[in-house]
């Protein structure tokens, strides 16, 4: 039986984003669907089947994403582990940053006390007038 009118989304609640099925990974690139042959296109758009067609449409959409499924995964883990690295690697910057500045000060701290330490000594060393 064909339609005259392709099938109308169902409308979203007002105020609520459409749902979606959070299985289904959101696409960043144009999926390009082959084209119909002349001989297979219908002559007048009130000859289309809006149900065979979407389901055609459907199975080339869902083959050629079985196909690249594992490169969007895989770019979606390298994304997801590349933020974890970013977010370790700005840590261990900072923790590093206090542990030098740290040992800077216990040192500079230490050199001070050495420093008063001998002066104290060479004075009490000297002879009294």
């Amino acid at each position: 039986m064909a339609d005259s009118q392709p099938p109308s989304p169902a409308p979203a609640a007002a105020g609520s984003p459409p749902a979606r099925d959070e299985a289904i990974p959101m696409l960043t690139e144009i999926v390009q669907v082959p084209r119909y042959q002349p001989e297979e296109l219908p002559r007048a758009l009130e000859e289309v089947d809006w149900s065979v067609l979407s389901e055609r449409v459907r199975e080339n959409v869902t083959e050629r994403l079985a196909r690249r499924s594992q490169a969007l995964l895989d770019a979606a883990l390298r994304d997801s582990l590349q933020a974890v690295v970013d977010r370790a690697a700005e840590s261990l910057a900072t923790d590093l940053r206090e542990s030098v500045m740290r040992t800077v000060r216990d040192l500079v701290a230490q050199a001070v006390n050495e420093e008063i330490t001998r002066v104290h000594a060479e004075i009490a060393r000297r002879p009294r007038t």
